[in-house]
């Protein structure tokens, strides 16, 4: 989509020509006695396409305009940010989605639809917010409704990424950059005396991100793909969720299994209530999470403290969690977090992890872009399968922040 408002301004008065021009052959063909239904009503599909991407187009060009007016520093940001703005509401329409759908059923991608008038908009949204989507063959993006299924599928699959900073990005790689807390007072000054550099000057650091490429492959029956669009969005929502959210779990693990161990089986209340007073920031420990897997919970649950009560307690807020001293205890499944196996033979050991800290102080899962989808009905096996297979990417990084908001404890089970 241009950014230039002249060239916005151009494009939008040729659309409406164009438009003025396809309702009067749609009266001409309206008052054509040999025209049938279906063709009337295929020229007026196509003029209300044409007329909602130039209602679109307005509105980018309406949200430019009042940045200017407003004299925003980084002009070409704002539009940046509107127009990326723009994308979401094109992913979220009716439109968007069953030309989206349209295009699954009909093999459609970007090297091959680009003259279709009937998935015009799956290329508008491509270049809203900046440009070919990263990578040299994406596909087109994924319906917000799709997302939002997404959203609501991955509860039951243990995501790790609501504990953590989460953070969409439209680059691949980038940084941020981080200070360090000062730890020393001001200095004692006679009066009228010099007032000298101070020894705990202001410490700044740069952290990178990288984002990477992360693909699948799908066949979907042609069958399915011609049922209807709720039955499809409906599938792909359940098979691409629990590939998304597995993914993430595995690349936020790696990063939490970076940590060094300490066994605290010896005396597990103990260990813990150490993490919580001594090895982490007060500032941290305040906000602290205890992450484990269904055999890490299952010792806690057996654990009594001081008074001989159970160490989990029901948290008031949520009946379905569990506290130990104040901090909510988060579970996940063991096939997520799996146990950790050392030694062999008779000196074999397993234990369970416990990751004590705050996730959004310690590392930030990065997306980059929305999660692309191109399909083909001739490529791979899909001619010889009578199949549409679908190819995903989606780009996703992790980088730690802060190694000391998090420290990992163990338990042998």
């Amino acid at each position: 989509m241009p950014r230039n408002i002249t060239e916005l301004r151009e494009r939008i008065r040729n659309m409406q020509n164009e438009l003025e021009q396809q309702r009067a052959q749609n009266r001409a063909l309206a008052a054509n006695d040999a025209a049938t239904v279906q063709e009337i009503e295929a020229a007026m599909e196509q003029t209300r396409r044409l007329d909602a991407r130039i209602r679109i187009m307005q509105d980018d060009l309406a949200a430019e305009e009042a940045h200017q007016r407003e004299g925003l520093n980084g002009a070409q940001g704002g539009a940046a940010t509107a127009f990326t703005d723009r994308r979401s509401e094109i992913l979220r329409s009716n439109e968007y989605a069953r030309a989206f759908a349209y295009a699954v059923q009909h093999g459609i991608n970007r090297r091959n639809g680009r003259e279709n008038e009937r998935v015009r908009i799956l290329f508008d949204a491509l270049t809203e917010g900046g440009g070919t989507p990263v990578g040299s063959d994406g596909g087109f993006l994924v319906p917000e409704d799709i997302q939002q299924q997404i959203i609501e599928e991955v509860r039951t699959l243990n995501p790790l990424a609501q504990y953590f900073g989460q953070e969409n990005v439209t680059a691949p790689t980038g940084w941020r950059v981080t200070d360090t807390a000062p730890t020393k007072g001001l200095v004692d000054v006679n009066e009228m005396g010099q007032i000298n550099d101070h020894d705990d000057q202001p410490m700044f650091g740069k952290v990178s991100y990288t984002t990477s490429k992360k693909a699948l492959i799908l066949p979907v029956s042609n069958e399915l793909a011609t049922d209807n669009v709720a039955n499809l969005f409906a599938y792909l929502s359940r098979w691409f969720a629990k590939k998304l959210v597995i993914t993430e779990n595995n690349m936020l693990i790696t990063v939490l299994r970076t940590l060094v161990a300490t066994n605290i089986s010896a005396d597990p209340l103990k260990g813990i209530k150490k993490a919580l007073n001594v090895d982490l920031d007060p500032a941290i420990s305040a906000m602290a999470t205890i992450i484990t897997n269904q055999s890490g919970f299952n010792e806690l649950d057996n654990l009594l403290d001081d008074n001989k009560r159970p160490l989990l307690q029901p948290d008031p807020t949520n009946a379905t969690a569990n506290r130990i001293k104040g901090h909510s205890v988060a579970m996940v499944s063991d096939a997520t977090l799996a146990n950790v196996t050392s030694g062999s033979g008779a000196s074999e050991t397993t234990a369970a992890d416990l990751f004590i800290g705050d996730g959004k102080q310690f590392a930030t899962l990065f997306r980059c872009g929305s999660f692309e989808l191109a399909s083909t009905d001739i490529g791979g096996n899909a001619w010889r399968t009578d199949s549409t297979e679908l190819r995903g990417i989606a780009r996703l990084g992790v980088t730690k922040f802060d190694t000391n908001a998090m420290v990992r404890r163990s338990l042998t089970i």
